[in-house]
């Protein structure tokens, strides 16, 4: 009897473990107002109206998965959450991507990818697709070296109107720049 209850447990303990996911505490659509009222903090207008940008260190929304020096941005169009960025915060030597704490995160709740026998070596980016929502993890050196690693979450329809809304805003700068 006491070996099944182990199992049971052993079972029960890996299961929940292998699936679990932030809980961002944000759904997405949701009201800027509503989500200043349950996580606080301030938000940080980006170059365009309209669009805003929560920033909040991965660890104190998500302090049981261990994202140390990840950051997390709310982004926020027209007072509406349309996407939740993961930001691994990485210095000129790459420490926090060394690590791999955010491909690790990727892969645990979001399937595992072939990252070669050297997965510090990975470059590329992976497309994940869950039910009404997506998720796309990118790892890349810039030109100064400096990997740019992220995980953005969003729905197919949010992203289609934030992508929307930065053609238009590119469009309206280089017009308004053709004209000086």
């Amino acid at each position: 009897m006491k070996i099944i209850f182990k199992i049971l447990f052993l079972f029960l303990i890996l299961n929940s473990s292998a699936y679990s996911a932030c809980n961002f505490k944000a759904q997405f659509g949701e009201n800027k107002a509503g989500f200043e009222e349950k996580i606080g903090g301030r938000s940080f207008p980006l170059q365009y109206p309209g669009l805003e940008v929560f920033p909040i260190l991965a660890n104190d929304i998500c302090p049981n998965e261990k994202l140390d020096d990840i950051g997390i941005e709310f982004k926020f169009l027209n007072d509406a959450l349309v996407a939740i960025n993961l930001v691994a915060l990485n210095d000129e030597k790459n420490h926090v991507s060394e690590k791999l704490t955010l491909m690790k995160y990727a892969k645990k709740v979001y399937g595992k990818f072939d990252t070669t026998q050297n997965p510090k070596s990975y470059s590329g980016f992976e497309v994940f697709e869950k039910s009404n929502e997506f998720a796309v993890y990118q790892r890349l050196p810039n030109e100064g070296g400096e990997i740019d690693e992220q995980l953005y979450i969003s729905t197919p329809a949010l992203d289609t109107k934030l992508m929307e809304f930065y053609s238009k805003m590119e469009t309206e700068l280089l017009e308004s720049s053709n004209e000086n």
